[in-house]
């Protein structure tokens, strides 16, 4: 090791963080505490020990950042790093990193070495599909498809994805949302301090409770090589947007950031992942000054945005409605809400109705049953005590406020009133979902009846109880089958997905308001605030579909409650009837295009609804 170098050293640019390479060599630069001794370390390929050292003396720094221009020999493959004060660091802004084995003999933990290549880019360009027109699929990338029956080669990593892009285009998906995608720690530095997991036998590949999720800091600027089947993971990762956007599909990343994150570096971060991936957008996380300046930023202006909220009377004064709408909420407030309704609680009309048609003119809402926080939708009917016990946090881990109802049978059974039950109540669930006015998610897995047995709080659970499990079932079948049929009604009826909030009045004077409530009495709200049963009517003549014309007008039946409920049918125009499109209470929920069940004259003032049952009324 060398403390000063034969290869050529000159003055960098300071102004562009990382590395980037020139006519005249390598740039690098890097911020350094005030004080603070600094190197740069340079390795051949595979070496544990750097081969020069490159000082990075104060008095040479422009502020805080240290800047040097070097040649390095050519034939030769060379990695990086920087010696901070004591501490041998990565740099924060690599683009690409390997990570070393981990020793934990020697208390080194993981190591990276950050790559001198430059990084690959997609081709593509961001698809800026509007809120109203997107249905999200939110998964993990290693554990879409790291289980035996995916059917997929690549499993667990970008490619593996990549070939589960025809069934998310056949499931009606336009966005996929992807937990942290970037180099995180996924072991502690220390070792030895890593707690084992307890009784899990061989469902752990390492038996150390390790980060799976991954939302913590790290490498913002890399591709996380855990999750590639290649050698290059900028070229995998790149390759995969170039495939979603060829399929109509946006992609979507989440991004932790702490509360000590400078706006710049957040900035900087997301920047890069616009122009070098055409990323579609992304679910930010963590809480921070930096969430301002993310949401007024004249480069992410058409990309979307989703956050725990944004103070839109802030951003757009005097109720400016922007150009294309890239801010949207994404909170608990919906799952909580209408969990609660599912399951039959009282006093929840009145917000279930809320919810329904919340949808903001210049911030959307993203709405869901499940994430990776809290039970998965199968489990939200099978389970009301969370089952944690293999995190080896002794159970105290994760939320105890599921919100969940089992149908009186905690966990697995085999007897099939119960397991009838809870597949109606997820079909109720899903029918809730895509006739709410927000944007609808899906939790990867909930289409088929996914379960993490009882686990809420899966976070250090890369295996398969972190995994999805695509093992085919009767149930998994169906429910993927109502699910795909309910992405399809929703397309095609605009009215169900306005942009803009419903007004609850008729201020086209065509004789009815956009939304309307309807009880046992039509045009009235349910008298009992206790109920469990509410009646939605979208008025057609409110929304045009593609072709220009009106679309019908759409009844929605919502019974939660354990007995039958007669609702009262509005009338309809002259030459008009109410048909039935959907109902929970049958096997097959969707009646084929053509086929709906057609009221009688002497139905059509009220229907019967069964207990604990959606049913989807046309008019037309």
């Amino acid at each position: 090791m060398q403390v000063m170098t034969d290869f050529k050293v000159l003055t960098g640019n300071p102004t562009q963080l990382g590395v980037d390479k020139t006519q005249s060599g390598y740039n690098f630069a890097v911020s350094v505490p005030d004080g603070a001794p600094a190197d740069l370390l340079i390795y051949r390929y595979g070496s544990r020990e750097p081969e020069q050292v490159i000082p990075l003396p104060e008095p040479e720094r422009t502020g805080q950042v240290s800047a040097v221009l070097l040649e390095l020999p050519s034939g030769q493959k060379w990695e990086y790093n920087y010696r901070i004060g004591e501490q041998v660091v990565p740099d924060p802004y690599a683009r690409e990193v390997r990570t070393l084995p981990t020793d934990h003999e020697t208390d080194r933990g993981e190591e990276f070495r950050c790559s001198l290549e430059c990084p690959a880019g997609a081709s593509s360009r961001p698809l800026e599909i509007a809120y109203e027109d997107s249905v999200i699929y939110k998964t993990h990338v290693r554990g879409f498809t790291k289980q035996s029956r995916s059917k997929v080669k690549h499993k667990g990593t970008f490619l593996g994805v990549k070939e589960k892009i025809p069934y998310l285009k056949e499931l009606g998906i336009t966005a996929l949302m992807l937990m942290p995608v970037y180099e995180f720690e996924k072991v502690p530095r220390n070792g030895r301090e890593c707690r084992h997991i307890m009784d899990i036998g061989e469902m752990s590949e390492t038996g150390i409770r390790e980060n799976y999720w991954g939302y913590t800091g790290g490498l913002y600027f890399a591709p996380r090589r855990y999750y590639c089947a290649t050698e290059h993971p900028t070229q995998e990762f790149a390759d995969l947007v170039d495939a979603l956007h060829g399929a109509g599909i946006e992609c979507i990343l989440e991004f932790y950031f702490g509360a000590d994150m400078a706006v710049q570096a957040v900035l900087d971060v997301l920047h890069y992942w616009r122009l070098n991936y055409q990323v579609d957008g992304f679910h930010l996380l963590g809480q921070g000054q930096w969430i301002g300046p993310v949401a007024e930023d004249a480069l992410l202006k058409k990309s979307k945005l989703l956050y725990l909220s944004f103070d839109a009377e802030h951003l757009y004064e005097g109720g400016k409605v922007p150009y294309y709408k890239n801010l949207a909420e994404l909170n608990l407030g919906y799952e909580g809400m209408m969990r609660r309704f599912l399951k039959g609680d009282g006093e929840c009309l009145e917000g279930a109705a809320w919810y329904l048609r919340k949808n903001g003119d210049a911030v959307g809402c993203v709405n869901y049953f499940a994430d990776q926080d809290g039970f998965t939708m199968a489990d939200m009917v099978s389970f009301e005590q969370k089952h944690n016990e293999r995190n080896g946090e002794g159970g105290r881990d994760g939320s105890n406020y599921n919100y969940s109802w089992n149908c009186g049978v905690e966990g697995p059974t085999k007897k099939m009133s119960v397991r009838k039950l809870r597949r109606q109540q997820l079909y109720n669930a899903f029918l809730m979902l895509f006739t709410s006015q927000g944007t609808p998610l899906i939790y990867g897995g909930d289409e088929f009846c996914n379960s993490q047995s009882g686990n809420n709080n899966a976070w250090c659970q890369d295996n398969e109880t972190g995994w999805l499990s695509w093992g085919r079932t009767k149930d998994g079948e169906q429910l993927k089958k109502v699910v795909r049929q309910a992405i399809e009604f929703r397309r095609g009826h605009p009215i169900l997905h306005k942009k803009g909030p419903v007004r609850l009045m008729d201020y086209k004077a065509c004789g009815c308001p956009d939304l309307s409530y309807h009880s046992r009495r039509a045009w009235v709200f349910p008298a009992d605030s206790s109920g469990r049963s509410l009646g939605v009517m979208y008025c057609g003549a409110y929304a045009r579909r593609a072709d220009g014309k009106e679309d019908d007008s759409i009844y929605i039946a919502y019974n939660l409650h354990w007995e039958p409920y007669t609702f009262a049918l509005p009338n309809l125009k002259k030459d008009m009837k109410w048909s039935v499109k959907a109902d929970t209470s049958r096997d097959e929920v969707f009646y084929p295009e053509g086929e709906e069940k057609v009221l009688k004259d002497s139905d059509e003032k009220s229907i019967l609804v069964p207990p604990r049952t959606v049913m989807i009324l046309i008019g037309k």
